[in-house]
């Protein structure tokens, strides 16, 4: 029992320390990137935030890119509840060496809104995609810039359907003008507004594309399909990558999972044999 809650103990030490050790290196690690060659140059200074207040701006901000801020606070606040819940349980079944895992489930919360961010996030590339071949082939077919954006925003999903609706108001707010190119332009610009809030080098790139398609005059759907080809080559690429070095990882595992039972047996073996031979001749 006693032997129990110590290690327990042992090992709830150990996960606070790697959690707030972490934490600390990040910061560190922050500080050093703000140094330059000089030394460091002066930044306006900006109020230190504690490792709780850090992860619940991280939660605020999965919640409002998964379409749910109002999950932020629920979820920050079962962050709380969770560890007693999981001792609660631990003490019930009598598992006190597993104390640290109750500890761990303090970010189960945090975890879950990450994996629905991450989600999201596929979502959202996915549909993007969509969204500029439906824009691009509109466009070739002869109908208006403006026209494609409105009809794309009216069959997308969430979570891109947001953005294509501020783009739609922008269009509405320049329907009034008499200058087609200003028009034009409106849209472009709302365009490239959405890619950077949206983050993804998919959307400024066809932002871009957009521009340089409707100042020259070129045809959307070849620069939109010479484009998307370069993308499934470094797709493709990346993915060749990413599987070499899973194949030499499991590689490495499987000579450590083999290697290391083998000598393990010998090295006993060796020294079993050792301790025998040193008692037979009397030591």
């Amino acid at each position: 029992m006693n032997m129990s809650v110590a290690i327990g103990g042992l090992m709830m030490l150990a996960v606070l320390v790697a959690v707030f050790g972490t934490y600390w290196a990040n910061q560190a690690q922050e500080r050093l990137f703000r140094q330059s060659v000089r030394g460091v140059f002066a930044r306006p200074s900006k109020p230190k935030q504690s490792f709780f207040d850090t992860l619940h701006r991280q939660m605020v901000w999965f919640a409002r890119e998964i379409g749910h801020p109002e999950w932020a606070d629920l979820a920050y606040r079962i962050s709380f509840a969770m560890p007693v819940l999981a001792t609660t349980v631990l003490v019930l079944i009598g598992l006190w060496w597993a104390f640290p895992i109750a500890f761990m489930a303090f970010f189960l919360p945090y975890f879950y809104l990450s994996r629905l961010y991450k989600r999201s996030r596929l979502l959202l590339k996915q549909q993007l995609r969509q969204a500029r071949l439906l824009i691009a082939l509109l466009t070739e077919a002869g109908a208006p810039i403006e026209r494609s954006i409105v009809a794309a925003e009216s069959v997308t999903g969430y979570p891109l359907k947001p953005y294509l609706r501020d783009v739609c108001i922008a269009i509405g707010a320049a329907e009034g003008m008499e200058n087609v190119s200003l028009r034009v332009q409106t849209v472009v610009e709302a365009f490239t507004s959405m890619a950077e809030r949206l983050k993804l080098p998919e959307a400024t790139q066809f932002a871009q594309l957009l521009s340089q398609a409707t100042r020259y005059h070129t045809p959307l759907v070849d620069m939109m399909l010479t484009s998307l080809d370069i993308e499934e080559r470094i797709r493709d690429a990346e993915a060749e990558r990413l599987h070499n070095a899973a194949i030499s990882k499991i590689g490495l595992i499987t000579t450590l999972g083999l290697g290391i039972p083998v000598f393990g047996y010998m090295f006993f073996a060796v020294f079993s044999y050792m301790l025998q031979l040193m008692n037979h001749i009397g030591f």
